[in-house]
């Protein structure tokens, strides 16, 4: 199948799994259309910003349309969608990507306010619903597309609490959601040659792991390369992913089942 001259959606794009998706699927042939908050690097104490993304997607040979969004906020993933079909007609392939790390993510649950609630539920969990919905009739319309949602393992194994080197609630809770969404709405399109996945990425370093956790005396030394779930993704999306429909993925057993590593 392949990814060449595909339209490919990717959000949380300024940084992470997300940039090096973008720069992969450059070199592959696709366009791109990049989401994500930080648009300055001033926006964000972490390196990387879309517009970063976008310029070495390009030099990479690939048609780009980069666009901030805030995915807590419906009215930017609506616009984000009318920008990417306005752009390019259409969008083959969704990666929900992005995660929201920000104030509350690791607290416990009772130092949360509920505003962080909402938010972390709005980004992890209801924006690739929504994303979902408003891309895949166009989908359902060309008989072929593929969504792909980075889940975690959280949504499945216990993990430290938060205040405690752990996480808030409010995280394995949405990816759980999220997982349960994957299975359901691929069971509702099995009809149909569009495939839903979810993919957990495992214990990644990102640029954000490596700058925070020892920040926080957190450790990941069991950590892998941005590599294994890169290349688990490009891989699913270019080679018969109807057949993963509805499943989740475990990135390094599926690199090391693929010969990815």
């Amino acid at each position: 199948m392949g990814v060449d001259g595909k339209v490919v959606l990717i959000t949380g794009a300024s940084r992470g799994i997300g940039k090096q998706l973008a720069l992969r699927f450059a070199e592959s042939g696709a366009s791109l259309v990049l989401a994500a908050r930080t648009a300055d690097a001033s926006q964000s104490p972490f390196p990387g910003t879309i517009h970063d993304t976008a310029a070495m997607a390009r030099k990479r040979g690939a048609r780009v349309l980069a666009v901030r969004c805030d995915l807590a906020v419906r009215a930017d993933l609506e616009r984000l969608c009318r920008s990417a079909i306005g752009e390019f007609g259409r969008v083959d392939i969704l990666i929900n990507n992005a995660a929201y790390f920000g104030p509350g993510h690791y607290e416990p649950f009772l130092s949360l306010t509920l505003d962080q609630w909402q938010t972390m539920i709005e980004v992890d969990l209801n924006a690739p619903v929504m994303l979902s919905r408003l891309l895949l009739p166009g989908m359902i319309e060309r008989a072929h597309g593929t969504i792909i949602c980075m889940t975690s393992m959280a949504a499945t194994h216990d993990v430290a609490p938060g205040g405690r080197g752990g996480i808030s609630p409010a995280y394995p809770a949405a990816k759980a959601g999220l997982n349960r969404f994957v299975r359901a709405l691929a069971a509702e399109l099995n009809e149909h040659p569009i495939a839903v996945i979810a993919v957990e990425p495992g214990f990644t370093v990102t640029e954000r792991t490596a700058m925070l956790f020892p920040q926080r005396n957190m450790d990941f030394s069991d950590a892998h390369s941005m590599e294994i779930p890169v290349r688990t993704v490009a891989h699913l999306c270019a080679n018969d992913p109807v057949k993963y429909s509805g499943q989740v993925v475990i990135a390094a057993e599926y690199a090391k089942e693929h010969n990815l590593l």
